[in-house]
């Protein structure tokens, strides 16, 4: 996040750097909206980590100074509640590090500031938004109750506990995986709640909460869903680095725990619809559930049987992934079923995305059935998301794994009147040669695959958005069909060798 240059010292976040001076300029880039998230990891104060004891003193001071609750906007930014959630915390892990340089003035200014900001979250709870902003928010008020004394730090801890024991309920699935069924988030949220089990909660406290099978079956959840690169699976809103990585989480767990998880050979997830398999030189993972909370479905994506692909120990087959969450085409791109590894109707979509992070009519699973298989899986998954089209067609997907192959086969089901593409979007590194109109291959260093359509593909430029503010080059390989094809039924064959 701290950067050298030729022209001083730089902060970097989401793949953008800006310059600063002696002074941190608090509102840069403030009439752009675009910049907006960017200020919020400025304000996150997250930086803090890599400084020196006598700079974060001096950058928490600077903060304090300039950034009054009263400033116009800062609920944007500086004093949005999920803003506060996670610098407060920064604030007192940094505090704990830089005691012995802390002047008792400073000290007591820090930590008044850190009682207004406190004071400022509970008026200002994200409930209405909820998901990880609101896990953070609770967090936020724990460590507050374990780092502050007396009737007010009670206070705190009371009502952090009362929202966890409900959030916990709400947003970890039985099967371990965060609701929002982004690995991103999931991985974010897992790492707050490892937090918080490390507090010095009363044994009542930890008791009611029964932390540790959630966390149990989180931890198995992101051991299965990492790729063999050592990193998270990007359906709906995620990113390489949008979080803590899979592995550093999986130590923490293991740190307290005295616990890790392994992958397994064929996994399932049904709560968030989630289903795959690894092998020494493959991995699958398929989308057969709904794209978010019904309530909240800001990060979710028109990705209901989109899969990914990682061969020979690299990614082969990727997600779109999200480039921005400012409103726009990128947005809206992201999300489309049309950016996915999917089936996608011209002129339609599974979901209806506006804004930012709406969503109205959205994709229903009609039918799923998921065997195991030696070796490898059956999944046969249905959904609704083109029902709102004249014919009212249901797409159908089954995908059939086995030793080097993948076998994926497409259905409408119902009356379709509109031609409709396939869509593989390939990692930049993979090379595609034409072999046929209905084979390519496709290589990775030592790694083969031989794509075969039941119709004719075409190679196409596109983008991959791996990380937020991050965009790379590479292409798409596409099928297109006519209506009675989709209707007759569309087979894929994937084939694969690796080199030892």
């Amino acid at each position: 996040m701290i950067a050298q240059g030729s022209e001083g010292t730089a902060l970097r976040f989401l793949n953008h750097a800006e310059t600063i001076g002696e002074t941190i300029p608090w509102s840069v880039c403030a009439a752009q909206p675009a910049m907006q998230l960017w200020r919020m990891h400025l304000h996150y104060m997250e930086f803090l980590e890599e400084a020196s004891p006598a700079q974060t003193i001096d950058w928490m001071l600077q903060w304090i100074a300039a950034n009054p609750p009263t400033r116009p906007g800062c609920w944007r930014d500086s004093w949005s509640p999920y803003t506060i959630s996670i610098r407060t915390v920064v604030w007192m892990q940094q505090i704990t590090r830089a005691a012995g340089q802390l002047t008792p003035e400073a000290e007591a200014l820090i930590a008044d500031s850190l009682a207004e900001q406190l004071r400022y979250l509970v008026d200002y709870l994200e409930t209405d938004i909820g998901g990880n902003h609101l896990i953070k928010n609770i967090k936020a008020l724990l460590w507050a109750s374990s780092f502050f004394e007396g009737e007010e730090a009670a206070r705190w801890r009371r009502l952090g506990i009362t929202h966890l024991r409900q959030e916990l309920d709400a947003q970890i699935l039985r099967d371990g995986v965060h609701f929002e069924r982004s690995l991103s988030y999931h991985a974010q949220v897992f790492a707050d709640l490892l937090e918080i089990r490390s507090l010095p909660l009363s044994a009542d406290d930890s008791a009611d909460l029964d932390l540790d099978p959630r966390l149990s079956a989180m931890a198995q959840a992101l051991a299965d869903l990492t790729h063999p690169d050592g990193l998270a699976v990007l359906f709906n809103d995620s990113g390489l680095g949008m979080a803590y990585s899979p592995g550093p989480c999986l130590d923490a767990y293991a740190r307290l725990t005295g616990e890790r998880p392994m992958p397994r050979p064929v996994f399932s997830f049904p709560d968030a619809g989630y289903f795959g398999a690894r092998s020494e030189h493959a991995y699958c993972v398929a989308d057969c559930g709904p794209i978010a909370p019904d309530a909240l479905p800001a990060h979710g994506h028109a990705d209901v049987l989109s899969f990914e692909l990682s061969l020979g120990g690299q990614r082969f087959i990727v997600d779109q992934a999200v480039f921005e969450y400012v409103a726009g085409s990128r947005r809206q791109a992201s999300r489309s079923a049309a950016s996915h590894n999917g089936l996608c109707l011209d002129g339609a979509d599974q979901a209806d995305f506006f804004g930012s992070f709406r969503a109205g009519r959205r994709p229903r699973i009609t039918a799923r059935a998921f065997d195991v298989r030696d070796p490898g899986f059956r999944l046969e998954g249905e959904h609704d998301g083109f029902a709102n089209l004249r014919g009212a067609p249901i797409h159908q997907r089954v995908f059939l794994w086995g030793e080097g192959r993948l076998v994926i086969e497409d259905a409408l089901l119902g009356h379709a009147d509109r031609p409709g593409e396939i869509a593989f979007l390939l990692h930049p590194d993979v090379v595609a040669e034409g072999v046929s109109d209905r084979e390519w291959r496709l290589r990775r260093d030592g790694t083969e695959l031989i794509l075969r359509g039941s119709g004719p593909m075409l190679l196409r430029p596109a983008v991959w958005w791996p990380d937020l503010g991050r965009e790379l080059a590479t292409s798409r390989l596409v099928l297109r069909a006519a209506p009675d094809q989709m209707r007759a039924g569309l087979r894929t064959e994937l084939e694969w060798t690796v080199d030892a």
